[in-house]
């Protein structure tokens, strides 16, 4: 039986057509089968997708899961998904591997992906309940006024998950939105690990993620998901491999940019995307410890 679950959560036949595209990408660059079962579990009010089906079962199993909740909306809705997803895992899979949520807007853009999440998660001498990328305390500065606490710290949900997850979480974790409830249970005995093969990228920056090769899984957060997806899984061209060496160059004026933007610009999801994203650069974190302040 395949050691991992990969979790695909969809709502509507947009996000099937990602998949789709993502699932193209993997079977031309991938070593199949994946040593994984894929967990198509659609919304309680999207119909099952045999595409969806038919299509990843090229990657590796396939199983359909129909979410019995009936709790909609954002955030909540999504939430309510992740919890029977994990339910189900706990219930029906055994082992040491881990249960990837793998939302439409992340894409892999490394043939050997789930190897190197898999090293990762077993690099570990305590095997993780959660591993996955760190979002650091995000605050908003403000002249002449305290600063603003935008986003608690936590483990970004599109993340490895115990395949036990479900059960070794106390009811308590499964109030509010799933990744911030769910982290400071899971940091508790050291259960809450950093990995660098997941991270967020953005459209003016997915190109040079591809390049440096050291992020094995993009997330799209708060990007045009279709333009994004398929800007990830397009073939490098000749003139960026040669471009290469200026990538370090390229970090550094980027950085630039994001903080004069945010000199100017003072509400809205591009401002808290750009303080999230210079956060994660002032803040890098190996493994958590429950006895220490992340982002401190």
């Amino acid at each position: 039986m395949p050691r991992h679950v990969v979790i695909l959560p969809y709502y509507c036949e947009e996000e099937v057509d990602r998949y789709l595209q993502i699932g193209d990408w993997m079977a031309s660059h991938c070593r199949l089968p994946l040593d994984c079962t894929f967990l198509l579990a659609a919304s309680p009010r999207a119909t099952t997708s045999d595409r969806l089906f038919e299509a990843w079962s090229r990657l590796g199993c396939c199983q359909h899961l129909k979410c019995p909740t009936q709790v909609f909306g954002y955030p909540a809705g999504p939430t309510a998904m992740y919890w029977d997803a994990m339910h189900h895992i706990a219930e029906n899979f055994r082992g040491d591997g881990f249960a990837l949520w793998f939302e439409s807007d992340m894409v892999a853009v490394r043939p050997d992906w789930l190897d190197q999440l898999s090293a990762d998660w077993d690099r570990e001498t305590q095997r993780p309940l959660l591993m996955g990328c760190y979002v650091p305390p995000v605050f908003k500065f403000r002249w002449l006024r305290r600063k603003k606490l935008l986003l608690d710290p936590h483990i970004n949900g599109g993340a490895c998950y115990a395949l036990d997850f479900a059960r070794r979480m106390p009811p308590e974790a499964r109030t509010g939105t799933f990744d911030m409830a769910i982290y400071r249970h899971a940091l508790q005995g050291g259960g809450a690990v950093v990995t660098d093969r997941i991270g967020f990228s953005t459209l003016s920056r997915v190109r040079r993620d591809v390049m440096a090769g050291r992020k094995c899984l993009l997330h799209g957060f708060m990007q045009d998901k279709n333009r994004f997806i398929s800007e990830a899984v397009r073939p490098l061209s000749a003139a960026e491999q040669r471009s290469r060496w200026t990538l370090p160059l390229r970090e550094s004026l980027e950085e630039a940019c994001q903080r004069i933007r945010l000199c100017f610009f003072r509400r809205g999801p591009a401002v808290m995307l750009q303080n999230l994203l210079l956060a994660q650069k002032r803040n890098p974190v190996g493994r958590l410890q429950p006895d220490t302040q992340p982002g401190s």
